[in-house]
Parts: C-alpha cells; structure tokens; sequence
C-alpha cells in the first residue's frame, strides 16, 4: 500500500516530531503572551494534560487502523470526555 511505503512513513514521523517540538519549544513564549503565571507544578500539569491528548488520540486512532470501529469510537469517547473534562479544569487552574 502506498501508506506504508518506506518513504512517506519516516516523513511522518519527522513531521509529527517537528510538530511536537514546536509545541513544547511555543510553550513558555505562548504562556507569556496570555499573561499566565507559570509555576513548575502548572507545566507538570500541562505536560500531563498533554501526554493526555496525545495518548488518547493515538490509541484510539491505532484501535481505527486495526479495524475496529466497536472499540475505536469507545475508546475515543470515554478518554477524549476526560481530556476535555481535565482541559476545563487545567484552564480555571492557570487562569
């Protein structure tokens, strides 16, 4: 399949490495430019809300590359609902 050539595999994954590290190298410069006060346990919780997302995107995109929707759409909304829960709770947190 042309998907998983040799080519367009370690494309992806140089891009999806790009994209994290200018989310985390953006991090402070965009705290700084929403006036929010940073300490070293709201990074904490921002990376963990982070590794969160990440995790719940990619497993429930694996589980949808596995062919199967059942678990795909479960998994999605069960973690996603909590990402989002603890996103509106990390929010009130650094605001």
């Amino acid at each position: 399949m042309y998907l998983y050539s040799t080519i367009l595999r370690p494309l992806f994954w140089i891009a999806m490495g790009l994209l994290y590290g200018l989310t985390v190298a953006g991090a402070p410069i965009w705290a700084q430019d929403l006036g929010l006060q940073m300490t070293w346990w709201k990074w904490l919780l921002a990376f963990l809300w982070y590794v969160l997302l990440s995790y719940s995107v990619a497993g429930g995109f694996t589980l949808l590359g596995e062919k199967e929707p059942g678990a795909w759409y479960r998994f999605m909304g069960f973690h996603l609902s909590i990402t989002v829960l603890l996103g509106v709770v990390l929010g009130f947190l650094l605001l």
